[in-house]
């Protein structure tokens, strides 16, 4: 009976500290982000696509949102695939992060009514996207800020 006594007193410490280490713990899911939210979009350039055809859809992209009074920052770069020798010459793909302040800010431009104008330009800079990349991931990121 001394074993179990024993056993009983190791499993409820074990239980009880087990319980309160994780008790402080911040939660990482999305909708706790308290830094920047960015959606991320790697795209890989089609056949008769351009790194120009798909800079001039991120400009437009940027200008979609300024246009409409939001701090939104459309950042694109150009992926180069690394070897031992060091980075290639050729691009591998292109990646895009629509960066918003907050995620306060991020729901407040996706809960806004969307006018025809909105939709139009939307369509336009949508279309150069298509016309050079095609898009292979998407995610939602949250930056610890």
């Amino acid at each position: 009976m001394k074993i179990f006594k024993y056993l009983f007193i190791f499993l409820v410490t074990t239980t009880t500290f087990s319980v309160a280490s994780g008790h402080h713990e911040n939660s990482h899911n999305f909708s706790n982000c308290k830094g920047s939210v960015g959606n991320l979009y790697v795209s890989e350039i089609l056949e008769t696509g351009t790194v120009s055809g798909f800079k001039k859809a991120v400009d437009l992209h940027q200008k979609f949102y300024t246009d409409r009074g939001y701090d939104v920052k459309v950042n694109a770069n150009i992926e180069y695939n690394r070897d031992g020798d060091g980075t290639t010459e050729e691009p591998s793909r292109l990646t895009t992060v629509v960066m918003f302040p907050s995620l306060k800010v991020q729901n407040q431009w996706m809960n806004r009514e969307f006018s025809d104008q909105d939709q139009e330009d939307f369509d336009s800079f949508i279309e150069i996207y298509n016309d050079n990349t095609k898009v292979v991931i998407r995610k939602s990121n949250c930056y610890l800020n």
